[in-house]
């Protein structure tokens, strides 16, 4: 007796062939379940990446623009200014942070890590400004600044 696959028409000797064949080549896959918890941490995960690359986008483009105070800064350290001050000092943050971006191009020395050059120098109060061979101690304005050195605000 000969038994037939109703699907392929495929011909088959015993009817545990036929079951056989049915079981692998038609049947029906189950569904899987949604793992919504897999769903939720690839979500995540994109949403860290995205963010993540578009902060690092934001942070280049803003590096790449030039600082508003540039020229006066380079003027400065043209002219041989020289601002003493440490890192820790309220002032010398102060001071520098008038510059932003700009203070970058500023004669800096930090006196913690130069302690017998700033003693030499005389500097007892952070920041002092050297220019033209003078000491100016405490945090100056920009307009000072420019009176001191010649610079163009």
């Amino acid at each position: 007796m000969e038994i037939k696959c109703n699907v392929c028409n495929k011909h088959f000797q015993t009817q545990e062939s036929l079951e056989q064949h049915n079981q692998m080549k038609h049947s029906v896959p189950e569904k899987k379940k949604i793992s919504y918890k897999k769903i939720f941490i690839i979500t995540s995960i994109v949403l860290i990446i995205a963010l993540s690359a578009l902060s690092v986008n934001s942070f280049i483009k803003n590096s790449k623009t030039p600082g508003e105070y540039d020229d006066f800064a380079k003027c400065l350290t043209e002219k041989g200014a020289v601002i003493y001050g440490n890192d820790y000092c309220q002032y010398t943050i102060k001071q520098l942070n008038f510059f932003g971006k700009s203070k970058k191009y500023l004669n800096y020395v930090k006196c913690i890590d130069n302690e017998e050059l700033c003693n030499k120098k005389g500097v007892e109060t952070t920041p002092t400004w050297e220019i033209n061979g003078k000491m100016y101690p405490q945090v100056q304005t920009f307009e000072a600044l420019a009176g001191f050195s010649g610079c163009a605000v």
